[in-house]
C-alpha cells in the first residue's frame, strides 16, 4: 500500500485546511474567497470592506492560525484587486532572546 499523496489527495488536503481556517474565522472569512498560491502565501480576496477591517483587527490570531493551520508562510488580505496588507505568518526571530544574550 503506497502513502504517496496523489495530485488529487493534496488538493483535497488543501481544501480541508482551508475550511478548517475559515471555521476559526466564520464571521469574516465566510464571504471570503481564499487562495493558496505555488509560493505558500494564502490570499484572502475579501468581498467587503468590514471584512478587512475585521481581519486587520484580528491580525495576529489570524497570522498564527495561518500559519498552525494552513502552513502558509505569508498572507496577503485583499479588497477590490488590491493588495490592503501582507505579512509573514510566522513570528520572525525573538530580538528579546539576542538582546539578553548580548546584555
Amino acid at each position: 500500500m503506497s502513502l504517496d499523496l496523489t495530485v488529487e489527495d493534496s488538493l483535497m488536503l488543501e481544501q480541508h485546511r482551508l475550511e478548517r481556517l475559515r471555521s476559526f474565522f466564520a464571521d469574516s472569512l465566510s464571504q471570503c474567497f481564499l487562495h493558496l498560491d505555488q509560493g505558500n502565501t494564502l490570499t484572502i480576496h475579501c468581498a467587503e470592506p468590514w471584512i478587512v477591517d475585521q481581519l486587520l483587527s484580528e491580525l495576529n490570531q489570524l497570522r498564527w492560525y495561518v500559519w498552525v493551520v494552513v502552513g502558509a508562510q505569508r498572507l496577503s488580505i485583499c479588497f477590490a484587486q488590491e493588495e490592503i496588507h501582507r505579512t509573514s505568518t510566522r513570528p520572525k526571530s525573538s530580538k528579546k532572546s539576542q538582546r539578553i544574550a548580548s546584555a
